[in-house]
């Protein structure tokens, strides 16, 4: 499930969600704790509290652009916010004067897990270089897992020390 970068020769994006921010964070940070995830940067629209509360030293934060389409689409919204931090997090790697980026995990508090996917896939630049892998869905302190192809998550999924993501 988390493959790395170089494994897929594009930059995996796993979208973490949940219905309430605060459950969402302190999985997410214990996630990010996770010796396997190791190289991964965090991209979150929640600003410098939510940076604290994650706890993690990689973390990009963006502000949320105004959708300017009436389906909400965010292919125009990713010229600014989301769609920026992930072209200046590839080009900052490509440039050297980031450590590389083994996967991006995006922190959808107040994002649509559907239209980041659509976006990432129809956006040339992004396309080529991120590729969707799967949404997370926080309930309690667990999560469940779905696919990019919209396939619903059915088992509610933790992880030890050992192995990540196994069913609980």
């Amino acid at each position: 499930m988390f493959e790395t970068a170089r494994q897929l020769s594009r930059i995996p994006v796993v979208v973490v969600r949940g219905e309430h921010a605060f459950e969402q964070a302190a999985w997410l940070k214990r996630l990010m704790a996770h010796p396997s995830m190791q190289g991964s940067v965090v991209v979150t629209a929640a600003g410098a509290t939510r940076e604290t509360e994650l706890g993690y030293s990689r973390v990009e934060t963006f502000t949320l652009a105004r959708l300017t389409s009436a389906e909400g689409c965010l292919c125009c919204g990713m010229n600014s916010g989301l769609g920026d931090a992930l072209r200046s997090l590839f080009l900052r790697v490509l440039g050297k004067r980031v450590e590389p980026v083994e996967r991006v995990v995006i922190d959808a508090v107040g994002l649509d897990v559907e239209q980041i996917a659509m976006t990432l896939k129809h956006a040339p630049f992004l396309g080529q270089r991120y590729v969707y892998q799967a949404t997370l869905t926080v309930v309690g302190q667990y999560v469940a897992m779905g696919q990019p192809d919209g396939s619903e998550p059915s088992t509610l999924l933790d992880f030890d020390e050992k192995s990540i993501l196994k069913p609980v």
